[in-house]
């Protein structure tokens, strides 16, 4: 197999994730966190809603990792956008790390099948271990 192919198909065997963060620390922490994982990368990040909804319709994620409340708009809405008949990619894994773990929002993202919520301030380790896991079982398909 020649290189470039050989290539090409070792970056698209690794899970894609965008993350919808507005707080540059915790934006920051997550991918350092997150860094030494292999078979993951980041292919998008977005502070805000339209953002994060722009880069869904051009590009498709094997994982979300979104905040409820962002500076603009808010994650739900990031969410529904993969679940409407227009959306042409494969649903990815929804991942919701928010500091709003209030349960009318815990009752919202179950609605909207979301595969995981996490409170960022109590669930941290376990997020980043929960994405690890994910990306393991990714790279054994």
């Amino acid at each position: 197999m020649p290189l470039v192919e050989n290539q090409a198909k070792h970056q698209y065997s690794k899970m894609r994730v965008l993350l919808v963060e507005d707080s540059i620390l915790l934006r920051e922490s997550i991918m350092e966190s997150l860094e030494g994982c292999f078979g993951l990368q980041f292919d998008g990040v977005a502070t805000k809603q339209a953002e994060a909804i722009a880069l869904l319709q051009q590009h498709p994620f094997d994982m979300l990792i979104v905040d409820i409340e962002l500076a603009e708009g808010n994650g739900f809405e990031v969410l529904k956008a993969t679940q409407l008949e227009s959306y042409r990619y494969e649903r990815p894994v929804y991942i919701i790390l928010t500091n709003h773990a209030y349960p009318q929002y815990r009752l919202l993202a179950k609605k909207l099948d979301v595969d995981y919520f996490f409170d960022k301030s109590m669930d941290f380790d376990l997020a980043i271990e929960t994405i690890e896991a994910e990306a393991r079982k990714f790279r054994s398909r």
